[in-house]
This record gives structure tokens, C-alpha cells and sequence, in this order.
């Protein structure tokens, strides 16, 4: 009976065993055959069953090295809060990266260091690097502290770039050449780049000024072959996060070709690109064309701001300061001001040479003929600058004078959806300034299909309504979501898999 017990128990343990290698042979089949069919997200479910059936030991640390390169030129100035928020928010504890590796892994502890470098571009020289240095002269740090007040101070201030183009090359070999003992010596290696534009070399072609101004050779003789190489040799995974993805794509294509093309790319892993904005909130050209504007201000002079001009001289001023900030020199400005009349003070000037000073002249208040000039200057531009309209009152007139006034916008929206094949649209920006009639002047606004209004009380708010409309800071939330959903679930979900090469 006894021989008969330990038979039938080995025959059971035997049968239990064929069960389990049966369904993981399934499984194992079901995973090549949802990869056969692209099936990414059923590849994706199943793998992660079979490696967490699994029995073999697993290590009881890993190590994870981050490095964020982020782009802090002028032109990368708006979406510099939601980089750094998002930033500190994934590298808290308990971060979104954190808790799916946890949820994954319950069994691993994940050790992270984060290295951080902003960059700008060759010809800003002495400038040009930001980048996180312990005092042992390591790069990589493990105080999450020091880490997210580093990546304050390089995100507060975003400057400088002579052309559209920026120096990526230089700066993907600069962090992946880090060489102290101790920096990139994580068994998973990240680096994230956060960036609008294009490298040198690799600027898509376009009629735009000042567009790439090392387009024939990188002075270091840098080249994407050479950089990839850097990341190869340290087996650095790379993530190039885009704000712009239309002007981008180029660099990510050679980038990524030439990653993956490697030879001593073994396991021919690939470049994760992630487009922090989707394709249709950029334009279907060359998107630094965004810069390509015709600002034209249209601003009521009439007797009630008269105790505000100053006031508004001095928000325009900002404006300007801010649009240079952000590396738009291709800009072009001109001033209507009006009263019952309306009269040009500043016609098609370059930005860095536009009058800075603004004369008053007082008078009552009639919008149609402020309207009707306008329009004909944006119209002697148009083919090669976007208008951009700022419109701003601080009173009413005669509803069938607003109407009118709406009309001529209206007329130049059609021409400009015409030129541009329905691709654009006016960008008009309505303000009503202290009691300004809000009604007519949201009837002005709704002659764009991407019109706004705005309220403002006083100049101060009036300097954050054109400061919004100079960098585009209504993009701040999207970015926060995006750079959010994207970096954390793209970033963990490729650490997954590096991590299941442990049990092999």
C-alpha cells in the first residue's frame, strides 16, 4: 500500500508537472503567435504572465540610472514648468514609475540615480551645458532633493539659441561620454531628451531665416553615427521626447536608423520617440514657421486710457522682450491704434528694431476702421508671415460698427484658409480691457475659428494675457498630462523588459 501511495504520488506530481508545462507551452505559443500577428498589447499581457510564472531566483536589487537632457533654449521656454513639475512628480517617491515597477516586481527593490544636463546651442559657448555634478564628480545622484532642485534651476530660465536648429549631437555625446567611475553603472541605462527642434544637419528644408547655422558640419565632426555610438558602447537606452514632432521627425529618423543599424547593437533594440503633442496641434510644414509671424497689435487710444497708456506701453514692451526670449527674431510687428479713426505707428518692423515707444492721442471709440487696417496689413505679409492679431479695448461702439469690424476679420480668415489649403486659420487674440464690452468684442473674437477673448481688470493683468499669447503658455497643462502619461508608462514598460533579461 505504501509503494502503491508513493507511486501514485509521483505519478500525480508527474501529471501536475506535464499540466504546468502544457499550459506554459500555450502560453509560450499564444505569445509568438500574438507577435506574428502584431498584437502588441496581447504580446505585451502574455509575457508578463510568463515571466511571472516563472520560479527561477531573481535579483533582489536592480539598479535603474535615469539622465534627463533637457533643451533650454528660448524657444523650449513654455513647456518649462511642465517638464520640471512632471519631472519632480516621477521622481518622488511613489512615483508613477515606481509604483508599476512595485505592482510588476513586488519581490525587487529598484534602486534609482538621476543625472540631469540642460543644454543650448553651440554659439552660446560658455553657456551652452548645465549638468548635475556631485562633489564625489559624479553625474548620477540618488537624493531625489538635490535632484529635483537642479532640474528647477535649469528649467527657470530658458534662453539663448542662435538658430532653430540645436546642438542635440553635441549634447547626447557629451552625457553619454560621462566617464567617473561611477556614472552609468546601473544595470538599466536611460537617457531622456526633451526637445522642439530639429539637430543640426538634420533641419527639414524650409525657406525659413536663421534656420540651422551649422547645416554642413558639426564643429566637433560630430555626426549621428558617432553619438549613437556613445550610447551603444554603454548600452544606454534612448528616449527622444518631442514638443514638435513635425520638425523633429528627420532627427528622430536618422537617429533611430542609425541606432538600430549599429553593429554592435547585438539585440537590435530601437529609439523610443515619444511626440509630447500629437501631429495635428503642429502645423503640416516645417512648425518653426509658428515664429514666422506678423504680430500686429490693434490697440484703443481713446480718451478713457488715457490714465492706462503707460500702462499698455509698457505690457507691448514686455510682449517683445518675450517673444526674443523665446527665439523668434523672424518676427515681424506693426501697431494700429485708434480712437473714431484709426492710424499705423509701426509698420512690418523687424522685432529687434520695432519703436519701442508708442505715442497717445485720445479720442472717442469706433472698431471698424481699427479692423479694416489691420487686415490690409496683415494682407501685404501674408504670404510669408502668419498673421498673429491683438486686438484690445477697453470700451464698446455701435453694434453694427462691431459688426463690421468682425467682418473684416472674418474676410481675412477665409483668404488665409484659402492660401493655406485649410491648414490655418487666423489667430486673433481679443481683449477686453477694464469695462470693455465683452459681448462685442467676443463677436470680434468668433470671426476665427481659433479666436480667444480675455478678460483683464488692470495692466497687470493685461501683462499676463500678452505674456500667455507670446510663449504659448496654454500649452503648460497639456505638457503636464502628456510628459506624464507618456514618459511614465513608455519608460516603465521598456525597464520591464530590460528587467525580464535577469532570468535569462
Amino acid at each position: 500500500d505504501a509503494r502503491d501511495k508513493h507511486r501514485n504520488h509521483h505519478f500525480q506530481m508527474v501529471e501536475s508537472n506535464l499540466r504546468d508545462a502544457t499550459e506554459k507551452d500555450k502560453k509560450t505559443h499564444e505569445y509568438f503567435d500574438a507577435l506574428l500577428d502584431s498584437d502588441e498589447d496581447k504580446a505585451h499581457i502574455l509575457l508578463e504572465d510568463i515571466y511571472l510564472s516563472m520560479k527561477r531566483p531573481r535579483p533582489e536589487q536592480i539598479d535603474i540610472d535615469f539622465a534627463f537632457v533637457i533643451d533650454v533654449t528660448g524657444s523650449m521656454r513654455p513647456y518649462m514648468t511642465g517638464i520640471s513639475s512632471v519631472l519632480k512628480s516621477m521622481l518622488h517617491e511613489g512615483s508613477s514609475i515606481e509604483r508599476k515597477l512595485v505592482k510588476k516586481y513586488p519581490e525587487v527593490k529598484f534602486n534609482i540615480r538621476v543625472g540631469s544636463i540642460g543644454y543650448r546651442d553651440i554659439d552660446d559657448k560658455n553657456d551652452q551645458f548645465q549638468e548635475s555634478i556631485t562633489n564625489e564628480g559624479c553625474h548620477f545622484s540618488s537624493c531625489m532633493d538635490d535632484v529635483i532642485g537642479f532640474i528647477e534651476t535649469i528649467t527657470e530660465n530658458a534662453t539663448g539659441g542662435f538658430d532653430l536648429a540645436e546642438d542635440h549631437l553635441g549634447v547626447i555625446h557629451r552625457c553619454g561620454s560621462w566617464d567617473h567611475p561611477s556614472d552609468w553603472t546601473a544595470a538599466i541605462k536611460c537617457m531622456i531628451l526633451f526637445t522642439d527642434a530639429p539637430a543640426h544637419s538634420m533641419s527639414p528644408q524650409s525657406n525659413v531665416q536663421n534656420a540651422d547655422n551649422y547645416a554642413v558640419r558639426h564643429p566637433l565632426g560630430l555626426t549621428s553615427d558617432i553619438v549613437v555610438q556613445s550610447l551603444i558602447e554603454k548600452d544606454i537606452d534612448f528616449f527622444f521626447c518631442s514638443f514638435n514632432p513635425s520638425v523633429t521627425s528627420s532627427t528622430e529618423e536618422n537617429l533611430a536608423r542609425d541606432y538600430l543599424n549599429h553593429p554592435k547593437n547585438k539585440e537590435k533594440r530601437e529609439i523610443t520617440v515619444i511626440p509630447m503633442v500629437s501631429e495635428d496641434q503642429t502645423t503640416s510644414e516645417i512648425s518653426v514657421t509658428v515664429r514666422n509671424k506678423h504680430v500686429i497689435f490693434v490697440l484703443d487710444e481713446s480718451g478713457s486710457m488715457a490714465h492706462d497708456w503707460a500702462g499698455v506701453e509698457k505690457v507691448y514692451n514686455n510682449f517683445m522682450t518675450r517673444r526674443q526670449q523665446n527665439q523668434v527674431m523672424s518676427d515681424i510687428i506693426s501697431v494700429v491704434q485708434f480712437d473714431s479713426n484709426s492710424r499705423v505707428t509701426v509698420q512690418n518692423e523687424s522685432i529687434s528694431t520695432a519703436s519701442r515707444t508708442l505715442s497717445y492721442s485720445g479720442g472717442g471709440t469706433c472698431f471698424h476702421p481699427a479692423a479694416k487696417t489691420a487686415c490690409r496689413i496683415a494682407r501685404e505679409t501674408m504670404n510669408l508671415h502668419d498673421p498673429l492679431i491683438v486686438f484690445m479695448s477697453d470700451g464698446g461702439t455701435g453694434a453694427r460698427d462691431a459688426t463690421a469690424a468682425a467682418a473684416e476679420f472674418s474676410s481675412l480668415r477665409q483668404e488665409i484658409m484659402n492660401l493655406h489649403n485649410n491648414d490655418r486659420d487666423l489667430e486673433l487674440h481679443v481683449i477686453a480691457f477694464g469695462s470693455g464690452n465683452m459681448t462685442q468684442l467676443r463677436e470680434i473674437a468668433n470671426a476665427s475659428g481659433i479666436g480667444k477673448v480675455y478678460a483683464s481688470a488692470d495692466t497687470a493683468d493685461l501683462s499676463d494675457v500678452f505674456v500667455s499669447i507670446a510663449t504659448g503658455a496654454d500649452v503648460a497643462s497639456l505638457v503636464e498630462t502628456e510628459i506624464g502619461k507618456r514618459i511614465s508608462d513608455v519608460v516603465a514598460d521598456r525597464l520591464s523588459l530590460e528587467f525580464m533579461a535577469y532570468d535569462h
